[in-house]
C-alpha cells in the first residue's frame, strides 16, 4: 500500500514541466528571447547568426532559429514564408511541393506565431517543411526552420510545440 504514493510521486516529478530542460537566450548579443529545450539536445551558434538545434535521440531532427531582418510588418510575413518554403524546397529537391496556408496562434507567453507547412516527395520519401515565425520585439522578426522525412518531423510535434511554447520574450537588459 506504501507503494502507492511513491509511484505517484515519482510520477508527478517525472512529469514535471522544465524537469529536464534547458533554457537559450537568443540572439547571443542582445536577446530578445528564450527558448527551452531537452537537455538532450544540443544548440550552438551556426552560420550567418542562426541558432542551430538538434534532437538528441539519434534521429538528425534538427531546426534553425534565424533572424528575419528584411521583415519589418507583419503584412510582409505571407509572401516571405511561401517564398522561403519553396526556396527550401528546391535545396532540398522537393518534387511537387505543396504549400500549406498560413496559420496563426499565440504561445501560452503570449507570442504570437505565423505558421506554414509545406511538402512533397523527394527521392521517393516524403518530406515536410515547418515555418514558424515571431516578433518578439517591435520589428524584430525570427523565424523556425525546419525539414526532416515525415515521420521524423511527427516523432518531434509534441517536443517542437513544447519548444515553441517556451518562447518567451525579453525586455530590457537581465
Amino acid at each position: 500500500m506504501r507503494r502507492l504514493p511513491i509511484l505517484v510521486a515519482t510520477l508527478l516529478i517525472a512529469a514535471s514541466p522544465g524537469l529536464s530542460a534547458k533554457a537559450i537566450k537568443y540572439p547571443d548579443q542582445d536577446p530578445a528571447f528564450s527558448i527551452t529545450i531537452p537537455d538532450d539536445w544540443t544548440a550552438q551558434p551556426g552560420k550567418d547568426g542562426n541558432l542551430e538545434c538538434e534532437a538528441g535521440d539519434g534521429s538528425k531532427f534538427s531546426f534553425s532559429i534565424v533572424p528575419a531582418a528584411e521583415i519589418k510588418k507583419e503584412e510582409e510575413l505571407k509572401s516571405y514564408l511561401s517564398t522561403l518554403a519553396k526556396t527550401m524546397g528546391d535545396g532540398a529537391e522537393i518534387n511537387d511541393l505543396k504549400v500549406g496556408e498560413i496559420k496563426q496562434m499565440t504561445t501560452p507567453n503570449g507570442v504570437k506565431l505565423s505558421g506554414l507547412n509545406a511538402n512533397g516527395p523527394s527521392s521517393g520519401v516524403e518530406v515536410v517543411i515547418s515555418l514558424a515565425a515571431f516578433a518578439p520585439k517591435n520589428e524584430t522578426y525570427f523565424i523556425i526552420m525546419a525539414a526532416a522525412v515525415a515521420d521524423v518531423d511527427k516523432a518531434h510535434d509534441q517536443t517542437m510545440g513544447e519548444i515553441i511554447n517556451s518562447i518567451t520574450p525579453i525586455s530590457g537588459k537581465e
